[in-house]
């Protein structure tokens, strides 16, 4: 028979699942994302290509954390962990440099 805690710990964890799965599909597609970016602005090097590459290399090791950490969410019962990789991923969002260089 099982207790009150484990029952609630078991309704927590049916619903961590599918937040892991898309935040690691979030991170994937991302770090992809991001990737790309990277390496077209290595290939036209315009007059602001050094910010756009410092900021993916920052982002890109952001993403593969974000990735390690969503792929714990879904095995772990860690919602603090969450906020910290959504935070993390909104931090990267707001300091592209193509909202601030023209």
């Amino acid at each position: 028979m099982m207790t009150p805690a484990q029952r609630r710990e078991g309704r927590i964890g049916f619903t961590m699942l599918p937040v892991g799965i898309v935040l690691v599909a979030a991170a994937m597609i991302g770090s992809i994302a991001v990737f790309a970016l990277a390496l077209f602005h290595l290939a036209t090097q315009d007059a602001n290509w050094g910010w756009y590459v410092g900021w993916s290399v920052l982002a890109l090791a952001l993403g593969v954390r974000n990735l390690v950490r969503s792929l714990q969410t879904m095995a772990a019962l860690d919602v603090g962990g969450t906020l910290v990789t959504i935070a993390l991923s909104v931090g990267i969002v707001a300091t592209y440099p193509g909202w601030w260089l023209s």
